[in-house]
């Protein structure tokens, strides 16, 4: 009775403190959705970063200026963004699940060389090959294109090995059923694999998702037309040695993070499942 009484409280205890930083984690953003309704910049800056800020102070006028201002620019980032994020999403989860199931669940020659290799690109620091891929990217006459920032990053090892960890923990039995009943290798695949792969896409969307998103070098060194431009880097453009315009950068900040928290969201659940099954595994 006494261990069950301590189990409680050490329960307590834990939510307590999860909730305490979970508070303070949220502390910046929620400053940043008050700032972002600030009608004059001035008053928050004025002798630092002011903290008081009063409710006559609140205006929605930001949101209002970031949607006409600059030709409505602002519409033609977001969409950017977005197609810049589906098609990396699709393509890196697709090509990348493809591999790291074949190289986990297959017996062929040269597989540990193979994963070696695949693993060996982590260690290649990835601004050392922005020049080169640069140049790429430029010989294939694809720059101010959504596929000059999608494809050179689109498979990466961290994702392979993801897949590769995730379809370690599947049973062989599945396809042997499934050849059983005449099915091919794609087959098995696309109808078998997938679906019990689910906790691992969703993982994966999520981080991928994100991760392009939020990318903001390479798409500020392929692009070049402030119509072409992600919505990182053309928010990055409120920024300038001629003036700062900091309410129409925190408005844009808010509703960037929008996006991020819908799929988080959609997929949290399969999200915790793929994590904890790849981390057991791994």
């Amino acid at each position: 009775m006494i261990d069950k009484k301590k189990k409680q409280l050490y329960q307590i205890f834990v939510t307590f403190m999860l909730c305490i930083i979970a508070a303070i984690s949220l502390i910046p953003f929620i400053y940043l959705i008050i700032t972002s309704c600030v009608n004059d910049m001035s008053l928050v800056f004025k002798n630092g970063i002011a903290l008081k800020i009063t409710s006559d102070m609140l205006d929605i006028g930001n949101y209002r200026l970031l949607f006409t201002d600059n030709n409505g620019m602002f519409f033609s980032w977001f969409k950017n963004s977005g197609i810049i994020t589906i098609l990396f999403t699709v393509l890196s989860i697709g090509f990348s699940s493809m591999v790291g199931y074949g190289v986990s669940m297959y017996k062929f020659k040269g597989k540990q060389l193979l994963v070696v290799l695949i693993l060996s690109t982590m260690m290649i620091p990835v601004e050392t090959l922005m020049i080169p891929l640069y140049n790429e990217i430029k010989s294939f006459n694809l720059l101010n294109t959504h596929l000059g920032v999608v494809l050179p990053f689109a498979v990466s090892a961290f994702t392979i090995y993801f897949f590769m960890q995730y379809a370690q923990s599947l049973s062989p039995e599945f396809m042997d059923a499934a050849r059983i009943d005449g099915c091919g290798e794609i087959r098995i695949f696309l109808t078998v694999m997938v679906p019990l792969m689910k906790p691992a896409f969703a993982s994966m969307t999520i981080l991928q998702a994100t991760n392009a998103w939020n990318d903001f070098l390479w798409p500020l060194i392929v692009m070049s037309k402030n119509e072409n431009f992600t919505l990182t880097v053309g928010l990055q453009t409120y920024l300038s040695p001629y003036g700062n315009n900091y309410n129409l950068l925190f408005a844009g900040a808010v509703l960037s993070v929008i996006p991020v928290m819908i799929i988080f969201f959609a997929c949290q659940k399969l999200f915790m499942e793929g994590m904890i099954a790849g981390g057991i595994k791994g």
